[in-house]
């Protein structure tokens, strides 16, 4: 990664990229008339950051938990992928999933996750178990399902927001990948010269060594005039 961060046309177009990147962000965020592929983009990543969260928190649930809980955690999983596939299903104008929200999504899942521990605290309060849920974490709980739901009725943020926060990283990193590539640039230019120079200097050098091996002419001696 550091050797193509080095390199200049790497640097030049990741920073193109982002351009692109953030201007349609943006074009999206103050709705102009048809441009829908920042919606569209913004699904996309959703439905990405969904999938890892579920690989990778999820799953290593399903370990963890047994008996009842796991079969909701189970649900919870299958009610993601759901929400995933339409997210997916949205590029395509599909009713229903064309009109979700990022707030109604992350709501969702919010409410998931806490409805699944409320049901685990409430086992473990039936159970012989040692470890038992403490109250504060049941009021958390609940509190954080009760928020899912909010977000899932009536989404606080809007998705332009969202847009506008991704074109102003982008804007941000297409900064930064633009100075990399001015300053990739003029090192490959010094570069450039240093290795000339080299070159030329080496040639120099060459060209005096032959000069000192060539062997000297002796000078004819005088012939006496007596002889």
């Amino acid at each position: 990664m550091q050797k193509l961060m080095k390199n200049w046309i790497f640097t030049m177009i990741t920073c193109i990229l982002l351009v692109m990147l953030a201007v349609l962000m943006f074009l999206g965020a103050l709705g102009v008339k048809g441009v829908t592929l920042a919606q569209d983009i913004l699904h996309l990543l959703v439905a990405i950051v969904l999938a890892i969260y579920t690989v990778f928190t999820l799953f290593p649930l399903l370990k963890r938990r047994g008996g009842v809980v796991r079969i909701f955690v189970v649900v919870e999983i299958v009610l993601l992928t759901l929400t995933i596939a339409g997210l997916v299903c949205a590029q395509v104008n599909v009713p229903f999933f064309s009109s979700l929200q990022v707030c109604s999504v992350v709501g969702l899942a919010i409410w998931l996750r806490g409805a699944v521990e409320i049901i685990h605290a409430y086992r473990l309060q039936g159970t012989a178990a040692q470890k038992k849920v403490p109250l504060w974490a049941l009021c958390l709980y609940i509190l954080v399902s009760a928020f899912g739901v909010w977000q899932m009725a009536a989404p606080s943020i809007p998705d332009k927001y969202f847009l506008f926060v991704i074109g102003a990283v982008a804007a941000v990193m297409a900064t930064i990948f633009g100075y990399a590539t001015a300053q990739n640039r003029r090192a490959g230019n010094a570069e450039r010269e240093k290795k000339k120079k080299g070159k030329a200097d080496k040639k120099q050098a060459q060209a005096a060594e032959k000069k000192q091996e060539q062997p000297v002419a002796l000078a004819p001696a005088k012939q006496d005039d007596k002889a």
